[in-house]
This record gives C-alpha cells, structure tokens and sequence, in this order.
C-alpha cells in the first residue's frame, strides 16, 4: 500500500523508512483490516517538532494515509484519522498535523472532510552541498 500512495518512490527507500519507524518510539501504523486478513489502508503517525501553522512545539504528524480505493467512501478513513488521533492525545499532543500534494485535490479534500483546515501552500527545495 506504500507503493500505491507514493508509486515515485523506489522500494529501497521504502525499506529505509520502514526500518527507520520500526526503530523509532515516535512512530506509528495503523492499519484497516477487511476482515479477511487483507489490507485496506493504514495511517502512519509520527512526532514532529515545529510544524508550521502548529501553536505547539510537537504535534503528532500523519505521515501517510491511504484507503485502497474500493474502500473508499465507506468511513474506513475517517476511523483512520480517529485512531490518529486517540493516538496522538495518548501522546499527550493538543495538535494533530499533516500535508498534501499542491495538486492531489482528493487528499486535499480529504482532510477537509475530517476536519483539518488548511494553512499554508508551499514549495520546498533542496540544494545538494555535495
């Protein structure tokens, strides 16, 4: 499911951000389960400092959030979001935070719809010292 929510992403970098979470106490999956041991979406969690448009010094942070796409429109993400933000509070945050694509209006939406608001559209860059 990684692969379907970021396919521009090669697998060995999926390997090293899987074994960066497993080895990490900030960090979380959960996943929904269709019932007959197959997968249907999952959310990753982590814990993130200074996040902007966050009044708070760290805020539990959606990572990635993915429902297979004939699940979709049937609450499976907004159960997601739920246990993100159990999740989140258990970790003693006020603020849960997360990001989209500029052009990825489904995610956008998405979010709305399980009440984030919007803060700011950005672009990042990155400068190789190298």
């Amino acid at each position: 499911m990684r692969a379907a929510l970021w396919p521009e992403c090669p697998p060995e970098m999926h390997d090293l951000e899987t074994a960066e979470q497993i080895s990490s106490s900030e960090f979380a999956v959960f996943i929904h389960d269709r019932g007959n041991g197959q997968l249907g979406g999952f959310i990753e969690l982590s814990v993130r400092h200074r996040v902007d448009g966050t009044m708070s010094p760290r805020v539990g942070y959606v990572e990635g959030w993915y429902v297979d796409p004939d699940w979709r429109g049937k609450g499976i993400g907004r159960a997601l979001i739920a246990r993100a933000e159990a999740w989140a509070k258990q970790m003693g945050f006020a603020e849960l935070a997360s990001d989209a694509e500029l052009e990825n209006e489904d995610s956008i939406r998405a979010h709305g719809a399980v009440g984030f608001r919007e803060t700011f559209r950005l672009v990042h860059f990155v400068k190789s010292l190298g």
